[in-house]
């Protein structure tokens, strides 16, 4: 081969090598890129969990408290209504009747 094909080749060879370098420079770019923004993107989503979790937790309390107090209302109620019930039972109907004289 001739000296001048021989620089030729060598200038291609070195042009294409600096081509190269560059699109594996974007391709590592893009890579770090990458991961910055899937971190990211996982940070905002575990924060935006916690965050609801955190906002609707106190509403969730309340809302179990109140259902609490009227689970004891109701309880409360039966107890009552049992109380009548055993209460006003016949006998101590009739017994007040003989106590009245009836």
């Amino acid at each position: 081969m001739a000296d001048e094909e021989l620089k030729v080749l060598l200038r291609e060879n070195i042009r294409i090598s600096k081509e190269n370098l560059e699109i594996l420079r974007k391709m590592n770019r893009s890579r770090i890129y990458g991961n910055i923004f899937w971190a990211v993107k996982w940070v905002i989503i575990l924060g935006i969990s916690f965050g609801a979790y955190y906002y609707v937790n106190q509403y969730l309390a309340k809302f179990m408290d109140s259902f609490d107090q009227f689970r004891g209302g109701v309880e409360n109620i039966n107890k009552i209504s049992n109380n009548i019930n055993s209460v006003g039972s016949g006998d101590l109907l009739k017994n007040l009747q003989n106590l009245l004289g009836r």
